[in-house]
């Protein structure tokens, strides 16, 4: 793969790919992009990013005129395999214990694309549906082993918001919240009080609302 074609999309497979930025402080960095995906990086040197996420790199990603966050807990890994995840959908908390965010903008523009990762470039087990594009509020990338024996693929994992709560989809129908695959059950107060203390942070550096 060309060496430029391969940053670019490392880029669109970060938080960094954005071209409207807000401004830079000692807390957060982050910008939006002409599609209204918006993404900010903590500085890890923070208490409250070392309270929740350890060691790992802590994000936060909105679409303008969106209530939902996804909070992310980024593995230094080049894969993200062991990601740790809050979707934040209004009070509601939800754990999920896996994924690799990426924007939507950019699946529905090469829904077959493959992703970078520490053993090259890796492809989605199927394109990516668009019609459940149109309908997501965040969609991340589970990493698994391909059908019979064959090499791993990204499988792309849908992600809407609605008064009822949270639903993941995936391109062979719903996951159940019961899934330890992909849910990683009841939030702990502990845990739900780490997720609210960057949250303020966030907004404090934003607005009162993400948009």
């Amino acid at each position: 793969m060309h060496m430029f074609v391969k940053s670019r999309l490392v880029a669109i497979f970060t938080l960094a790919a954005s071209t409207s930025a807000f401004a830079v402080t000692p807390s957060l960095f982050g910008s939006c992009d002409s599609d209204g995906e918006c993404s900010a990086i903590f500085n890890r040197s923070l208490p409250e990013v070392k309270a929740l996420c350890g060691e790992r790199t802590a994000s936060v990603a909105w679409v303008k005129d969106s209530r939902a966050l996804l909070l992310q807990c980024v593995s230094s890994a080049t894969d993200q395999e062991d990601n740790v995840n809050y979707l934040i959908n209004g009070r509601d908390v939800v754990g999920l214990n896996y994924g690799r965010y990426v924007k939507i903008s950019f699946l529905q523009q090469n829904p077959a694309t493959s992703v970078p990762d520490k053993f090259g470039s890796v492809p989605v087990c199927t394109p990516a549906n668009v019609e459940k594009l149109h309908t997501s509020a965040f969609v991340l990338l589970d990493k698994r082993p391909g059908e019979s024996g064959a090499s791993d693929c990204y499988d792309v994992t849908y992600l809407s918001t609605s008064s009822d709560g949270v639903r993941l989809d995936t391109n062979a129908g719903t996951v159940r919240a019961t899934d330890r695959a992909h849910f990683s059950g009841r939030v702990s107060n502990r845990t739900r009080q780490r997720v609210e203390r960057l949250i303020q942070l966030f907004q404090t550096w934003h607005d009162p609302k993400p948009n």
